[in-house]
C-alpha cells in the first residue's frame, strides 16, 4: 500500500511530507513561505479565479485582494456553488478560452482534466528562483494524502489544496453526557452512548433520538417534534458521499481499480462483492432517512446543518468539516448547547479537497502560480484557520495550541479529520474517485442514482443495475481504460 501512495505522489514528496511527520514541526519551521516571499512578477495581466461558493469559502476573497495588493496584478473572481461548478468550468477549459486562470479543481477531477492544467512542477521550474526542489519543501507541510488526491495517476501534482470538506460525525455533546439520556440509551440498546462508530449503531441513535412534541429530551418536555439524524438526501453532489461512506467502510468499491504485477493501473471492474455491498449500502442509507426530518429528501448540506443548529437533529452523521464553523453555533443559539466531533461510523467517509489549478490556457500563468502557492502556503492556512477555515496543511492543524479548549469553535473537526486522513491514505489509489478520467461524469450520474434511491423511485437492487449501466457506459465512451469482466 505505502509504495503504491510514494509511487503515485513521487518520491520527493512522500519524503519530505514524512520528514515533516516525523520530525515534528522543525523542518517546516526553518523556512515558512508567506506573500512576502512572492518575487516581483513580470506579467501584470489581470488574472481571473474561479471559486466554488458556499460554507466558509468567503473567507478567501480578501486573500485575493492582498496578493493583488502585493503584486499589483489585478485578481477577479467568480464564484460558483458546487452543483454548477464543473459543468461550467469544464465548458471553458474544453473550449480553451483562457476564461479562468484558475480553476477550482476537485480532487476527484483531476485526472479528467490533466489536459487542462499546468503541473505544477513545470510552473515552479519555469517561475520559482528555487526551483522544483524548492516547490517540493514547500509541499512538506501538506498531507501526502490530499497532494495524491491532486496529482493525475503516475504523481503528477496539477494543483495545490487550499480547502478539505473530509465528513466527519457532529452530535450534540451535552445530550449525549446528559446521565438520564446515557442510562435511557444503555437499558434500551444493552451498550453506552457514545458517537456511533458502525451503522448499526447509527441506526440505533437515530430511532433512540427521534422524538414527538411533549416527550422529554434531557429531562425537559419538548415544544416540538425532534429527530436523530441529519442528512443530505436532496437531488445534489452530495447524497452519494453519504452512501459511498457506507460502501467504502466495508470494504466495497463503485469499481475496483485493477492493477498489473508492476502496479500500473490497467482498468476498472465491479465485482459481485461490490455489488452486493453497494445493494447494502443503499438499503442502509433509507433505512436511516426513517430518523431524518421532513425536507431532508430535498435537502443537502445547508439544509442538514441548519436542521442541527435549530434543535431539530441530534446527530449530523457524515457532514463536511467545512461546515464545523456554523453547526457548532448551536451552542450560540440553544441554552447549554454543546457540538463535538467524532469519526464517521467506519472511518471510510469521502475525503475530498478543493485545489487551485492554473489552466493551460491561462494569460497569465506566472501570477496564477504565485497566487496558488501562496493561498496554499503556512502563514496563509494558518491565518485563514484561526479564522474559521478548514485548512488542508498538517504543519497548522498538529500545532498543539489549538487543542486548547479556546479555539474549540475553529479547530473542532481538526482531529477526526487528520485521524481520516492517515486511515485512508492507503486507498486513495484503490478508489474510483481519484483513479478514473470520466469521473466528473460519473459523480454527476451517481447523484441522480442515489437520489432515486432514496426517494425509492428505485429498490437498493434496481440502483446497483442502474449504477453498473452507467458506470460501464460512461467509463467506456469517456475514460481512457477499459471497463474489466
Amino acid at each position: 500500500m505505502r509504495n503504491r501512495a510514494i509511487r503515485s505522489l513521487g518520491v520527493l514528496v512522500m519524503i519530505a511530507a514524512m520528514v515533516l511527520l516525523i520530525g515534528g514541526q522543525v523542518f517546516g519551521a526553518e523556512k515558512k513561505f508567506s506573500l512576502a516571499d512572492v518575487p516581483p512578477i513580470a506579467n501584470k495581466r489581470p488574472i481571473h479565479v474561479a471559486l466554488e461558493a458556499g460554507g466558509a469559502a468567503d473567507l478567501i476573497i480578501p486573500y485575493l485582494k492582498k496578493f493583488e495588493d502585493h503584486t499589483g496584478v489585478r485578481v477577479t473572481s467568480e464564484s460558483m456553488v458546487f452543483a454548477s461548478l464543473y459543468s461550467k468550468v469544464i465548458v471553458e477549459l474544453i473550449a480553451k478560452t483562457g476564461a479562468y486562470d484558475l480553476v477550482v479543481t476537485e480532487t476527484s477531477w483531476t485526472n479528467e482534466w490533466e489536459d487542462f492544467l499546468y503541473p505544477m512542477d513545470e510552473l515552479a521550474k519555469k517561475y520559482d528562483p528555487e526551483g522544483v526542489k524548492g516547490f517540493k519543501e514547500y509541499l512538506a507541510g501538506h498531507d501526502p494524502g490530499l497532494l495524491r488526491m491532486c496529482s493525475t495517476i503516475d504523481g503528477t501534482l496539477m494543483g495545490i489544496p487550499y480547502y478539505t470538506y473530509t465528513l466527519i460525525y457532529i452530535y450534540r455533546k451535552d445530550v449525549f453526557d446528559y446521565p438520564l439520556e446515557k442510562e435511557n440509551f444503555r437499558k434500551r440498546y444493552g451498550y453506552e452512548l457514545a458517537p456511533a462508530q458502525t451503522w448499526r449503531q447509527l441506526h440505533d441513535q437515530g430511532e433512540f433520538f427521534t422524538r414527538k412534541r411533549g416527550e422529554l429530551l434531557k429531562g425537559t418536555v419538548l415544544e416540538k417534534d425532534i429527530y436523530g439524524l441529519s442528512m443530505m438526501a436532496g437531488r445534489y453532489p452530495h447524497v452519494q458521499d453519504e452512501v459511498t461512506a457506507r460502501l467504502w467502510s466495508r470494504g466495497g468499491r463503485w469499481a475496483r481499480a485493477v492493477r498489473d504485477d508492476r502496479g500500473e493501473l490497467i482498468g476498472f471492474k465491479i465485482t459481485e462483492k461490490d455489488k452486493e455491498l453497494l445493494q447494502w449500502a443503499f438499503e442502509d442509507y433509507v433505512r436511516d432517512l426513517a430518523f431524518a426530518p421532513p425536507g431532508t429528501l430535498a435537502g443537502y448540506w445547508d439544509f442538514a446543518t441548519a436542521q442541527f443548529v435549530a434543535g431539530n437533529t441530534i446527530i449530523i452523521p457524515h457532514i463536511y468539516n467545512s461546515l464545523w464553523n456554523w453547526a457548532s453555533s448551536v451552542e450560540d443559539e440553544i441554552t447549554g448547547a454543546k457540538a463535538a466531533a467524532a469519526l464517521v461510523p467506519g472511518n471510510r467517509p469521502y475525503t475530498g479537497a478543493f485545489h487551485f489549478s492554473p489552466s493551460i490556457d491561462s494569460r497569465n500563468p506566472e501570477a496564477a502560480y504565485w497566487l496558488l502557492k501562496y493561498i496554499g502556503s503556512y502563514q496563509n492556512q494558518k491565518e485563514m484557520a484561526e479564522g474559521g477555515w478548514v485548512s488542508v496543511r498538517r504543519d497548522v492543524l498538529e500545532e498543539p495550541q489549538y487543542r486548547d479548549p479556546k479555539w474549540h469553535r475553529q479547530f473542532g473537526w481538526a482531529p477526526p479529520s487528520l485521524d481520516t486522513w492517515d486511515e485512508q491514505l492507503a486507498d486513495v489509489d484503490e478508489y474510483l474517485h481519484f483513479n478514473s478520467d470520466a469521473f466528473g461524469k460519473l459523480y454527476e450520474m451517481m447523484t441522480i442514482i442515489c437520489h432515486e434511491n432514496a426517494i425509492r423511485q428505485r429498490t437498493p437492487a434496481e440502483s446497483v443495475e442502474a449504477w453498473v449501466r452507467t458506470f460501464t457506459d460512461l467509463q467506456t465512451r469517456h475514460g481512457k481504460l477499459p471497463v474489466l469482466k
